[in-house]
């Protein structure tokens, strides 16, 4: 039922964005509001009587408009059950100390209110004047009765040169806090005080989307009516009376529909293979390159491979094996590239026990020709006009590059003739068609509760895209050629998995750890792989710890890979993937800030 009330919840947004007739333009360019003084009237049974002094300027636009409006925000969400609501009655306007027209609207979760006629025109600067009464604007906590209130909200699409908020009660006032600037801005006001009863708040400017929030506290008991006014929200229960009709209908669709999706997967996400040729190979030429399906159950016989085979990268084997360009697999790309010797990995020293780890990558060639093109484009943006890179300062700031290296892994694996399409691609196109039947379906359901109270027969029709939702994500199919070679790689991971060190020479051992390490890493068989060679940790010509391409700290062996070479792994996945960042409670004790109360809002001229 969860995902049926979502779904109506789109639905019903979707007909209210395209069918609702358009609001006020915004502010054009170089108007202004030269003064914008707000009075805030508590009173004795709970009531809020809010008074806005507009100084308008219409700037350049002047004769080309009729007024403004204001745009303030009445229906919040309360609870996972009921919103809070802040009716708005006793609205009154004045241009110049004369009374005005005023329009009120519904926008959504706002009350617009359009002040001035179609039949006029206005320029230069003129004085609003805007009184409406507000109920249940106060919150109640068990040592106080509490305003929070945004007096000048922070979606004015124009400068305010000189904004002040006066508060007033019928009790004194115990404790006061303002908030100035951007939207969730804890920046304290200019001015901030209590004269003669009442607090005085004042900011000498605010930029388009600035605001200013007050919060007043005044005795426990003091105001009535301090609980907020709370509604239901639309319920869909009768939608789902359980008739024999709606439960037989919705279980029988259930069933066809997930039938359905396990048959689509079923024909189009089975990889393919050659028929008639032992698991591995593809036909020499002239041979019959007939294919067939995989088959769903049971694996095919693995040859041991001692080497990865036909010369495949750590990346393309990470890809080909689970359809996904993981950040793993870029990751043991670089590791690769060091192991080949085009950059070399160097540990830097810590000062402190505290300090993060960081590493830094040297350039040691120019990379190779023979470079695949996802390596080129990892390589160029590694060292983009450079010859070193301390790991750490890729964070925030490699993540498209990233991208484009996985993208062209996914083409990768078409131009190897592993796949028709790009995974990524075929993913995303069955995930988008499995969200649109989904939605269809919510679609639909809701219209059968609405007209007909049979949404149970809906959830039929959900249960199969959400069947088919579930398995998009396998519609992915290897080419009979990628299937041979993934047979393959499954056949050299089967040797990293059983080989032992003691098998292989000594003077050998460094260089087989290091050319299969990377391949290993995309395995997930990394550890076992450092286990086998914990003993190895060579001392370089220059006296340094660690592998002719990883350089330690001092007395580093293979026994410290977990906190190393491990944790370099680790680190660069998460560094290289990371991007910037982007009720009725108090304002008091650090919870509040701009914008975060009651009322606000915007406006602009019409």
């Amino acid at each position: 039922m969860g995902a049926v009330r979502v779904g109506f919840g789109l639905l019903v947004g979707f007909v209210l964005l395209v069918a609702w007739p358009g609001g006020p333009a915004a502010a054009a360019p170089g108007e202004s509001i030269s003064k914008y003084a707000v009075v805030l009237d508590v009173r004795a049974n709970g009531d809020l009587v809010v008074t806005e002094n507009i100084d308008y300027n219409f700037g350049s636009f002047g004769g080309q408009k009729h007024g403004i409006f204001r745009k303030i925000p009445v229906r919040f969400r309360f609870d996972s059950r009921q919103d809070r609501i802040y009716p708005i009655e006793n609205v009154h306007a004045t241009r110049g100390g004369q009374t005005d027209d005023v329009a009120a609207s519904d926008d959504g979760q706002y009350r617009v209110l359009k002040i001035g006629r179609a039949s006029q025109t206005v320029s230069g600067t003129q004085a609003y004047s805007l009184t409406y009464t507000v109920r249940g604007a106060m919150n109640s906590f068990p040592d106080h009765e509490e305003l929070y209130w945004n007096a000048i909200g922070t979606e004015w699409d124009v400068p305010i040169s000189d904004a002040s908020a006066q508060v007033k009660g019928p009790a004194p006032i115990q404790r006061t806090q303002c908030f100035a600037g951007p939207l969730e801005s804890k920046l304290g006001c200019a001015s901030d005080k209590v004269t003669d009863g009442a607090a005085q708040f004042t900011q000498p400017s605010l930029n388009p989307r600035e605001g200013l929030s007050v919060v007043i506290a005044f005795p426990k008991g003091s105001i009535q009516n301090t609980a907020p006014i709370l509604v239901d929200r639309h319920d869909l229960a009768t939608a789902f009376s359980p008739t024999p009709v709606a439960v037989g209908g919705g279980l029988a669709l259930g069933l066809l529909g997930v039938g359905g999706a396990a048959a689509a997967g079923w024909m189009v996400g089975r990889d393919r293979r050659y028929a008639g040729q032992i698991p591995g190979l593809a036909p020499l030429e002239g041979q019959d390159g007939a294919e067939t399906r995989a088959p769903l159950f049971g694996k095919q016989t693995v040859a041991v491979e001692f080497a990865p085979p036909d010369k495949v990268r750590p990346g393309q084997v990470g890809t080909l094996i689970d359809e996904v360009a993981h950040t793993l697999d870029v990751t043991a790309t670089i590791v690769d590239f060091a192991v080949r010797g085009h950059l070399h990995i160097s540990e830097v020293e810590r000062q402190h026990k505290w300090n993060s780890q960081d590493w830094v990558l040297t350039r040691r060639t120019d990379g190779d020709p023979d470079f695949l093109p996802y390596e080129r484009t990892l390589f160029d943006a590694l060292f983009a006009g450079r010859d070193s890179v301390q790991l750490s300062t890729l964070k925030n700031t490699f993540s498209s590059d990233l991208s484009k290296v996985q993208t062209q892994l996914y083409h990768d694996m078409v131009t190897q003739g592993w796949y028709r399409q790009s995974p990524q691609r075929t993913r995303n196109n069955a995930r988008g068609l499995a969200i649109l039947v989904l939605l269809v379906a919510v679609g639909i359901t809701v219209l059968l509760g609405l007209f007909a109270q049979l949404a149970i027969l809906g959830l039929g029709l959900i249960a199969g895209a959400l069947a088919l939702v579930a398995v998009a994500g396998k519609f992915p199919a290897r080419t009979a050629k990628g299937t041979a070679a993934l047979t393959r790689i499954e056949g050299f991971r089967k040797y990293l998995d059983t080989a032992e060190a003691g098998q292989i020479k000594f003077e050998e051992r460094e260089q087989i750890f290091s050319r299969y390490l990377p391949y290993a890493m995309v395995f997930g068989i990394a550890d076992r792989w450092a286990r086998e060679f914990r003993d190895l940790g060579a001392q370089q010509p220059d006296g340094s710890s660690g592998l002719y391409w990883y350089s330690g700290q001092p007395g580093w062996t293979l026994g410290y890979y977990g906190a190393s070479i491990g944790s370099f792994n680790t680190t660069t996945a998460g560094t290289i993937a990371s991007t910037p960042a982007s009720t009725g409670s108090s304002g008091f004790g650090g919870g509040g800030f701009s914008g975060g109360g009651g009322g606000g809002g915007g406006g602009g001229s019409w």
